[in-house]
């Protein structure tokens, strides 16, 4: 069985949005205070068991008062498991209430445990069981066994405990439990016998009247239905010398114990325990390093090796080549532009509604004999929502090669941004920032949470909230830097160095940047893309461990394994982790994605020559004939899309093809069919950039 589905189960039988964790416990728990329901992982349940026990604590839940009843002078004295006894039997009783179906699960839940002998009542006699035995029986399985319950205070008790309401009744009930159990246990009947016949306080013996015995025949003979609710409390009747002969001890209730012992044997106890993390709180003063920081650093420190500077160095840094993009760029930047106003209009268009505005249309008044419709008319277009981008780009090593061609990617899309102005913010995760500087934590580190080293950091390396100049001077500049990385002259600053692929870790911090951008800029509707060109490595998570030399419990770091389920404590939804690289992204995808439902996730993976488009066709794409499409659309596009990655739209693009230029060049003695091929080549180009940017935009807009 799914942990999942059951967890799901649980949340709609309590109507809230419980915290639900199974972990390798012995029994089943509630905390009332937090609203976490904890259920064992059983070995052997099956889902009849399975459903009854959570249905059992669901109901406590939704029931069972939160209070320390036992510092109440009133209950203080209450044996626990008298409680639990009188308790159990008033939750069952509002479940099944409350779910006619439940009366189902119960039986056949409580049937099964019986036939397994989970009470340990095979060979035993009930009739010599304490009442608070029988008591718990009688509610749990008193529907298909004879559970003996004698006539008079025994009966008064059961009837009270089966008419409880609320939680005091409950304990008022487990009190009278309690009370009787004191007068018949063997040491009350010793210190205190009971009065002989002849002496003060002796009842006489009644023979019974005639005119008893004829009503009672007469009530018997007028009554079928009558006299088969009653048979199983005559029977008890019958059997009520002999429960009062047994030297049982009233005060113990070993049934409660059986039970208890018996779950905690079923339950799984092994090292492969399940456990659960959270998203840490992080201090983004400390993660993200802002605009004016980065590129404050990165002009000392290109001022600070300026003699050491060739004329070669000033001509690279002056980016003649990044100045010759954008001049190249400025038509595939309006088509951006066009394709995104095009959208918005449709949009709006769709949106719009004709309604009247109360004043006469004059030109209509002549067919007012006819025409009822004399009024003029006005279509109201509503306001499009506000748009917003956010840009993760991949700041490692294995991004050197590639960093100049997805740059050309993301400038088209900034200064498709600047022109229609949308506000965005462009963030590069790296582990270089901090990683020689004077480190501050980045977390109060706790227990159970995704763990981020202190080196992380996300560098808000462009940002929309500077002007035009200061932008293109900020564009030029990480140009400069990614132009380092392929060449033997430029200079890149120390921090600025690429570094490890943080990339699961930069999506953690999506959960508190997210809500940041669209506060400050407004946004309504964001679109977060992520440039990446790899799997990333996988967080650790925090325990709490003391090991036998050290005083106090400390803060250890433990991997992640296919049993540990990241619980998301806004939407209450569990989703299960993985050891696998690209499961464990998808995983936190789709955890933003539900943290966040507004929000596009768009990926660009650019991966490079061979076959590895093969091993991400394999990874997200189980269908055979979705497998081979996708093949065939990269050997025509080098490029495809997947659906079903974690993001919204992953799109898959090869680097050689974002390498290329889709300028028409040809040598001066070209022939023909060089020329044509040329041509040819130019246009598939173009054709591929514009059909991913056609789709990109349909996103966005």
């Amino acid at each position: 069985m799914l942990h999942e589905v059951k967890g799901k189960l649980a949340k709609l039988l309590a109507t809230e949005n419980l915290l639900i964790e199974h972990r390798n416990v012995e029994t089943a728990q509630f905390d009332v205070v937090r609203r976490v329901l904890t259920l064992p992982v059983w070995r052997i349940a099956s889902e009849s068991v399975y459903d009854l026990l959570v249905s059992h604590e669901v109901g406590h839940a939704l029931y069972t008062d939160s209070r320390d009843w036992q510092k109440e002078d009133k209950w203080k004295d209450v044996p626990h498991s008298f409680v639990n006894i009188t308790e159990d039997a008033r939750i069952e009783k509002l479940m099944k209430r409350r779910y006619a179906g439940l009366n189902k699960t119960f039986s056949r839940g409580y049937t099964e445990l019986q036939d397994q002998d989970f009470f340990e009542l095979e060979g035993v006699d009930l009739s010599k069981m304490s009442f608070a035995d029988r008591a718990n029986l009688w509610f749990k399985i008193g529907n298909y066994t004879n559970v003996p319950i004698k006539r008079g205070k025994e009966m008064e008790i059961i009837n009270f405990i089966a008419d409880a309401e609320s939680f005091d009744d409950a304990l008022e009930a487990a009190r009278l439990m309690n009370e009787y159990a004191k007068e018949m246990t063997p040491e009350a009947n010793i210190t205190s016998p009971p009065p002989q016949k002849g002496e003060e306080g002796a009842e006489e013996e009644q023979e019974p009247q005639p005119q008893q015995q004829q009503s009672g025949q007469q009530s018997g003979d007028s009554d079928e239905e009558n006299d088969n609710d009653n048979a199983n409390e005559e029977n008890n009747a019958n059997e009520d010398e002999e429960l009062g002969d047994s030297p049982v001890d009233e005060t113990e209730a070993k049934t409660v114990t059986s039970l208890d012992d018996k779950l905690r044997q079923l339950a799984n106890l092994s090292d492969d325990y399940i456990s659960y993390v959270t998203v840490p709180e992080l201090d983004l003063n400390h993660v993200v390093i802002p605009a004016t920081d980065v590129h404050e650093y990165i002009e000392t420190s290109w001022e600070s090796h300026k003699e050491r500077f060739s004329q070669i160095d000033y001509d690279f840094m002056e980016s003649k080549s990044y100045k010759s993009f954008k001049k190249e760029s400025a038509k595939e930047v309006s088509y951006l532009v066009k394709e995104f106003e095009c959208k918005k209009s449709a949009n709006s268009y769709a949106r719009s509604s004709i309604a009247r505005t109360g004043v006469l249309d004059c030109s209509k008044l002549h067919t007012y004999k006819y025409n009822e419709d004399l009024f003029k008319k006005v279509t109201v277009i509503p306001d499009g929502k506000n748009h917003g981008l956010l840009f993760v780009l991949d700041w490692s090593g294995s991004m050197a090669d590639i960093m100049i061609p997805t740059l050309k990617q993301l400038y088209n899309l900034i200064w498709f941004c600047r022109k229609v102005g949308i506000p965005y913010d462009v963030y590069a995760f790296t582990n270089e920032w901090n990683y020689k500087a004077c480190r501050v934590p980045n977390i109060q580190k706790k227990e159970d949470q995704l763990y981020i080293g202190d080196d992380f950091s996300m560098l808000n390396i462009l940002t929309s909230k500077v002007s035009n100049s200061v932008a293109e001077k900020q564009m030029q500049s990480i140009w400069a830097i990614a132009s380092s990385f392929t060449c033997n002259y430029g200079y890149c600053p120390p921090q600025m160095h690429l570094s490890g692929t943080p990339l699961n870790e930069a999506l953690i911090t999506l959960h508190h940047i997210l809500p940041q951008f669209k506060k400050k800029t407004g946004a309504e509707k964001v679109n977060c893309v992520i440039l990446t060109d790899g799997e990333a490595s996988i967080p650790s998570r925090t325990i709490l461990l003391q090991r036998d030399w050290e005083g106090v419990p400390q803060i250890r770091n433990r991997r992640i394994t296919d049993s540990t389920f990241l619980r998301n404590l806004k939407t209450g939804e569990l989703t299960r982790l993985s050891c696998i690289y690209h499961k464990f992204t998808k995983a936190m995808l789709n955890d933003l994605k539900s943290t966040f439902p507004e929000v596009n996730f768009i990926g660009f993976r650019i991966i490079g020559s061979g076959s590895s488009y093969n091993n991400m066709i394999f990874q997200y794409e189980s269908s055979y004939d979705e497998q081979q499409k996708m093949r065939t659309q990269w050997k025509k596009d080098k490029s495809f899309v997947i659906k079903n990655g974690g993001y919204h739209s992953y799109f898959v693009l090869g680097n050689q093809v974002l390498s290329q230029d889709s300028e028409f060049e040809v040598s001066e003695d070209a022939s023909k069919s060089q020329i044509k091929n040329a041509f040819r080549k130019s246009l598939a180009n173009k054709k591929m950039n514009k059909r991913v940017l056609n789709e990109f935009i349909q996103l966005v807009a």
